[in-house]
């Protein structure tokens, strides 16, 4: 049977980025990622944009992504507090709806300037941004002129996220003009770990685990170029920005699909938390009423404040003796010392916070022991979610699988997760690494 689609966009919607590729059926793999985005940090590759929204003051939209937060950005400051910016507001989504049953098509979230919107508006205006910039580009690529129902759309979602959501995300795409809720079979709701472990499938090992230390035959190792087959039995961890997800597959042979061993699964242990951390360490600091009234008052600044941590946090390192350079808006330390009468360098030394230092050059210096602290509740949250997960054709214990201790250590680039695990008992060590960008 013909495919009915002659283009699949799929749409990577995340907590902190996003971005989409596509590619066409009669040429599945050749994948086009979108890379050219509007705006931008100079000398930077930017493989996906920042998922933030602006709304006019009446409502309507204005810009996603680097253009939002850079015209966010240059509005005055009392002008800023009528237009209602959005940013990691899919995470917004899990903390404040705990209970998925609560998210229905009324829910509302707030701006920085804590005006209300109902969510799926903003997500409608966010896949609405997508689906035009993502025409434009398959127009572009395309020799034949395409119709909407011949393009397949695909939007991934955590694998935490319960049905309510998923038809949350479904319904903002009907608004958004995606698709129509008459042809419900052209928009896919896939899981973002399954998603990620369908792209592993096709990686050869030395691609995805170190094999350094593996034995070497006549110079060549025999084996670190073929792909996965049916022995491999493998655990992705999507580690994003506000989730992280895990999927435990095995390859069935010889017709090549997944086996799922352990169900997909997940938890609100993302990037978000360090950035949840800084704010409560600047609470702690400087008073939680002050950052509060900061960001009703100053809502831009407020932004360019946890812009320059996200830099900074990208840069930090377990090895890393230096401390970390946070630079201050002008308008934190004029507002800091209009609302308490006081310095800056006054508060940090009042706080007994040794960790945190001052620059005479207007800056906040982290040591390498706050930057411990600000990571160390999310990573811990992350290894105590991958510790009860069976280990593939063990026995015994409950349940008829072995509970093995391990201890790992993973290390977060901008494309690349770095992870190395430890069997406690047996002390043996596994090495692994996924770069984003690899062919």
């Amino acid at each position: 049977m013909a495919c009915p689609f002659l283009v699949v966009v799929a749409i990577d919607f995340g907590t902190t980025s996003s971005g989409y590729a596509f590619s066409f059926t009669q040429d599945p793999e050749a994948i086009h990622m979108m890379k050219r985005w509007e705006g931008g940090d100079p000398g930077v590759a930017n493989q996906k944009s920042p998922t933030c929204l602006l709304l006019t003051p009446e409502l309507r939209f204005h810009s996603f992504g680097f253009a939002a937060r850079d015209s966010y950005h240059d509005l005055d400051p009392e002008e800023a507090q009528h237009w209602l910016y959005f940013d990691k507001f899919k995470m917004k989504i899990h903390i404040t709806f705990r209970r998925w049953d609560d998210l229905t098509m009324e829910t509302e979230l707030e701006a920085v300037n804590g005006q209300r919107v109902r969510a799926i508006e903003v997500f409608a205006h966010a896949l609405h941004f997508f689906r035009e910039h993502a025409l434009k580009e398959v127009k572009d690529q395309s020799s034949s002129v395409l119709e909407g129902e011949e393009i397949r759309w695909v939007i991934t979602v955590p694998a935490v996220w319960r049905q309510p959501a998923k038809q949350f995300m479904r319904e903002a795409a009907y608004l958004a003009g995606l698709v129509s809720p008459d042809c419900p079979e052209q928009l896919l709701i896939a899981l973002e770990p399954e998603a990620a472990s369908i792209y592993c499938r096709k990686l050869r090992l030395h691609q995805v685990i170190d094999l350094s230390l593996r034995p070497v035959t006549n110079g060549l190792d025999s084996d670190g170029s073929r792909p996965f087959d049916s022995s491999d039995r493998y655990i992705v961890a999507d580690c994003g920005g506000g989730t992280v997800d895990l999927t435990v597959h095995q390859i069935e042979q010889p017709q090549g699909t997944l086996k799922e061993l352990y169900k997909a699964s997940g938890g609100p242990y993302g990037a978000v938390g360090v950035d949840l951390a800084f704010e409560a360490m600047l609470c702690q600091i400087f008073g939680e009423d002050f950052i509060q009234s900061f960001k009703a008052k100053r809502p831009a600044a407020w932004v360019d404040l946890t812009i320059a941590f996200e830099a900074r946090k990208r840069t930090a390192t377990p090895g890393r003796a230096n401390a970390l350079n946070i630079s201050l808006p002008f308008s934190f330390i004029d507002y800091y010392k209009r609302h308490r009468g006081q310095s800056v360098e006054t508060a940090l030394r009042r706080s007994n916070m040794n960790i945190v230092k001052w620059s005479s050059q207007g800056m906040l210096r982290l040591t390498q022991e706050a930057m411990n602290e600000l990571f160390q509740p999310t990573i811990s949250n992350i290894v105590k979610h991958i510790e009860p997960l069976p280990v593939p054709g063990a026995v015994g214990g409950a349940g008829g699988v072995e509970r093995r201790e391990i201890r790992a250590t993973m290390q977060f680039g901008d494309t690349e997760i770095k992870v190395m695990a430890v069997d406690v008992m047996s002390n043996r060590s596994v090495r692994a690494s996924i770069d984003f960008l690899s062919n």
